[in-house]
């Protein structure tokens, strides 16, 4: 990437996390309080899914972080608000493509699931890489998924800019929020424009290399169900809260309702995340299975 000048920094694309809308209201009443890490970029503030927060609810017709689709962007006339919400703004800080004004999008959420501070990238960008990993060695519950995307077809609200970074906090029941969350969440993205404002003077480019632990999107599993779609299985109790633990072949995955252990599968260890995330139930969604690597980034 060249230099960083036109960052976004997203709350609220969920109506119901509220963290990163509490980021940007006490962001909004102080520009200078986060304009001042990174003064030679153009840092822009916004609250994503506004109708959707003023009732605390994830969205109103449908999930807008999974409407930034080229398809959808280029419907004409939709019905659905989320539809109309995501054309609105990828027209102001889009058009998605190679054409976008964006440069960086960071995009904070929360999660039920046990993910602390995770950094999503859906690109292997050399500013999201190298700032990513320097957050990893600096704050120890923080840690790197990387859910690689074709960038046109992705759904994502970050992806209508040149490289995203995706903030995934918890564990936070939506429609709550959670004091220490909120203050290293607001640390993290303070540091990013700082790193930002690095890379614009060369200097982060210089830095020795990190070496980090990488997880890296593999599958995504749904509960067991029965023939008439209902769920016959729960996460066992020994994985429930466990994200990036090892999952080797043959430990349990799920316990049914009568106590019996539904073991994994597969043929090598994998590192679940997103565990039980309540939002995932409609998306019938378990959990995300990733695999994990040591790498200099």
């Amino acid at each position: 990437m060249d230099k960083i000048k036109n960052i976004v920094i997203a709350g609220g694309t969920h109506g119901n996390e509220l963290t990163g809308i509490k980021i940007y209201q006490k962001w909004l009443a102080d520009k200078n309080f986060y304009r001042s890490k990174c003064p030679s970029a153009n840092i822009e503030l916004v609250h994503t899914n506004i109708e959707a927060s003023a009732v605390c609810r994830r969205y109103i017709d449908r999930d807008l972080n999974r409407s930034f689709s080229n398809k959808l962007l280029a419907l004409q006339n939709p019905n659905s608000y989320e539809i109309r919400r995501a054309q609105e703004l990828n027209g102001r800080f889009g058009p998605k493509g190679p054409n976008t004004k964006t440069d960086l999008i960071i995009d904070v959420h929360n999660t039920t699931s046990n993910m602390r501070i995770c950094l999503i990238l859906s690109a292997r960008d050399p500013f999201t890489m190298r700032a990513s990993a320097e957050l990893v060695k600096e704050f120890p519950h923080a840690f790197l998924y990387y859910q690689p995307e074709e960038r046109g077809e992705s759904p994502y609200f970050g992806t209508i800019a040149k490289a995203d970074i995706c903030l995934e906090v918890g564990p936070q029941p939506h429609g709550s929020l959670n004091a220490h969350l909120f203050f290293e969440t607001e640390k993290i993205v303070l540091r990013y424009l700082e790193l930002a404002e690095e890379w614009n003077r060369g200097i982060l480019q210089q830095k020795p290399k990190k070496k980090i632990d990488i997880y890296t999107q593999y599958q995504d599993i749904d509960y067991p169900r029965d023939k008439f779609g209902e769920i016959t299985a729960m996460v066992h109790p020994n994985l429930l809260n466990g994200d990036y633990r090892e999952v080797k072949p043959g430990d349990p995955l799920f316990q049914t309702f009568s106590g019996e252990d539904v073991p994994y599968r597969g043929e090598f260890s994998v590192f679940p995340i997103f565990i039980h995330e309540s939002a995932y139930y409609e998306k019938k969604l378990a959990m995300s299975l990733t695999t994990k690597t040591n790498e200099e980034w």
